[in-house]
């Protein structure tokens, strides 16, 4: 399990959008994006580098915890 910060979600449809994003990186099992906490909890074995890259696709901020 991995965790990530990420910066610039404000509503739900960021939170939505942040975890769509993560959820289709290769290797991914599960994800859960936590608004309040600005942090994304990933299971599987994706990369780090692919799930940063993948949240700042989307339009946010990312880095691991």
């Amino acid at each position: 399990m991995k965790e990530f910060k990420v910066e610039g979600m404000k509503c739900a449809h960021c939170q939505q959008r942040v975890h769509d994003a993560v959820a289709v990186v290769a290797g991914v099992n599960k994800v859960t994006v936590s608004l309040q906490d600005s942090k994304a909890v990933v299971e599987g074995n994706a990369s780090a580098q692919a799930v940063i890259d993948a949240v700042e696709n989307a339009g946010f901020g990312c880095e691991e915890c």
